[in-house]
């Protein structure tokens, strides 16, 4: 079979153009497939760790809207208290110019770029990939990447036994407008919010951006169907003093494909999946951007070690991605069962120790790893209750 390309890349977000760009810049024939054209609306935070951020090797600051230095944190809208920092600790994008950004930097590389065409069917093919376009065009390649999102028709086409979906969550979020109707806190321009306590396994978020408040919550709705998810955003919402009674933006909803298993798995033959595609989401915080960013390099590397070496992408992303990434996702998904059980407790403790909420920002920052801010968290839980645990937080915290 003759391959128009050595890769394709199904989905132009972060993990997607991050993959095109790096496999390009080896000298691999590279096709991005992107259904939207560019700029696309993507509902999202738009949060940039700092481990996210000096993943780049060039300058962001066209599309960067604000710098954040500390997080404000609330207890169901109450009981609040802030960690601020001299450097920055993230910084707000809005996605439709962030992606943009990084399809043009691939580009740049020499990947190219079919925008506005849907993939509708990937199947191997004698020795490589065929992808079928909406319109019935069919392309073939020595390899394909699906960054295709969390409802990737890349990975349905995978023969193993589909992703779970029982430990998905969904996030709601809006970009409301940022006018003088609105009297936000100056103080808390540049710091995040975060409220616990009022979301079921999850959080509400608002994020102070040039233009819009990017505000929602998110949560794992795995104990029953019935919840609804607007109806939490509404309530977290009207916690809010600064918003006006009725002021809203663009409001949607969308899934958080959580990372659920050291043992789920991101390829197989010729296909391999980054990003939400992959599940590689933090289940504690809801981070996406790194792991799709991340693992789309990591995919970018294995093609490029079968190009020069022979060896099989397959395997070699398997393993690239259980070193790099299963590690600190794995004590991320422990330890947010654990937060999320008993999320009144964890809340006092990372108020009690302003320790705490220094060591996870360095976790943000990729300084630190989750499995030692776990021990940290033990070991001050067990100061606060003066080592009277109940048999229940014993058995949860032996579990994290």
């Amino acid at each position: 079979m003759h391959c128009d390309y050595d890769v394709i890349v199904v989905g132009g977000g972060p993990g997607g153009s991050t993959a095109a760009r790096f496999c390009a810049g080896a000298g691999l024939k590279t096709l991005l497939i992107e259904k939207e054209r560019f700029p696309r609306y993507k509902p999202c935070g738009g949060c940039l760790s700092k481990k996210t951020f000096h993943l780049f090797d060039f300058d962001l600051s066209p599309v960067i809207e604000n710098t954040i230095y500390g997080s404000k944190f609330t207890y169901r809208s109450g009981d609040p208290f802030f960690i601020e920092k001299k450097d920055p600790i993230a910084f707000l994008i809005m996605r439709d110019r962030f992606d943009q950004l990084l399809v043009h930097k691939a580009l740049e590389e020499g990947a190219e770029l079919l925008e506005g065409e849907r993939v509708i069917r990937v199947k191997e093919k004698g020795e490589g990939v065929e992808v079928e376009l909406a319109k019935g065009e069919r392309l073939h390649s020595q390899y394909l990447i699906g960054a295709d999102g969390p409802e990737s028709m890349v990975a349905k086409s995978l023969p193993w036994p589909s992703q779970r979906n029982d430990e998905n969550g969904i996030a709601v979020e809006s970009e409301i407008p940022f006018d003088s109707s609105i009297h936000f806190p100056q103080k808390e321009l540049q710091f995040v919010h975060l409220d616990f306590g009022s979301i079921p396994n999850g959080y509400g978020w608002v994020f102070p951006k040039k233009e819009y408040l990017s505000i929602g919550i998110g949560g794992m709705f795995r104990e029953t169907k019935k919840m609804n998810p607007r109806q939490y955003f509404s309530d977290f919402l009207k916690g809010l003093d600064y918003i006006p009674e009725g002021k809203t933006g663009r409001t949607m909803g969308y899934p958080l494909p959580s990372f659920y298993d050291e043992k789920q798995k991101v390829s197989q033959g010729r296909f391999l999946l980054v990003g939400d595609a992959a599940h590689l989401m933090d289940p504690l915080q809801g981070e996406g951007i790194y792991y799709a960013i991340r693992s789309g390099m990591l995919a970018a590397e294995a093609i490029t070690e079968w190009k020069k070496e022979g060896i099989a992408p397959s395997d070699y992303y398997q393993k690239a991605v259980y070193d790099n990434l299963y590690g600190n996702l794995k004590w991320a998904l422990t330890f947010s069962r654990f937060v999320f059980r008993f999320t009144k407790l964890a809340y006092r403790t990372l108020k009690r120790y302003p320790d705490l909420g220094e060591f996870y920002l360095q976790v943000l920052e990729g300084t630190e790893t989750y499995q030692g801010f776990v021990t940290k968290v033990k070991t001050r839980m067990k100061d606060l209750l003066k080592g009277k645990l109940s048999d229940k937080i014993k058995k949860a915290m032996a579990r994290t």
